[in-house]
């Protein structure tokens, strides 16, 4: 799986488990509810879990949300591999040149209006 922050240029490729707790988080599962969905040592796979949500955070990928949980009854996540997560720069200039970030809720090619003087 490949993210990319479109503020910062940055992509990221995620390994291992990280594209599943990816999904997961987005859906507004808690980490503890992930970590409780896989098999395995809980202790581990928790901290594991907490690492990777503080270098989603750090790197602006992820934010907490109050009172977003989501209901944990449909979690199975299997067997937890380690998470990776490579962060490349290779393409930082042409995805904060891209003219498509700059546009209104119509989408590319109308820009959003210029904001009043």
């Amino acid at each position: 799986m490949v993210v990319a922050n479109l503020d910062t240029g940055l992509f990221y490729s995620l390994g291992g488990s990280a594209p599943v707790l990816w999904e997961k988080l987005s859906a507004g599962h808690s980490g503890r509810q992930i970590a409780a969905a896989f098999s395995g040592d809980a202790a581990s796979i928790e901290a594991a879990i907490g690492a990777l949500i503080a270098q989603f955070q750090a790197d602006g990928l992820l934010e907490p949300a109050e009172g977003l949980e989501a209901a944990a009854a449909a979690l199975a996540c299997g067997t937890f591999e380690a998470p990776s997560v490579e962060r490349f720069d290779d393409l930082q200039g042409l995805l904060l040149v891209d003219p498509i970030h700059d546009v209104a809720e119509a989408g590319w090619p109308v820009m959003p209006d210029a904001p009043a003087s």
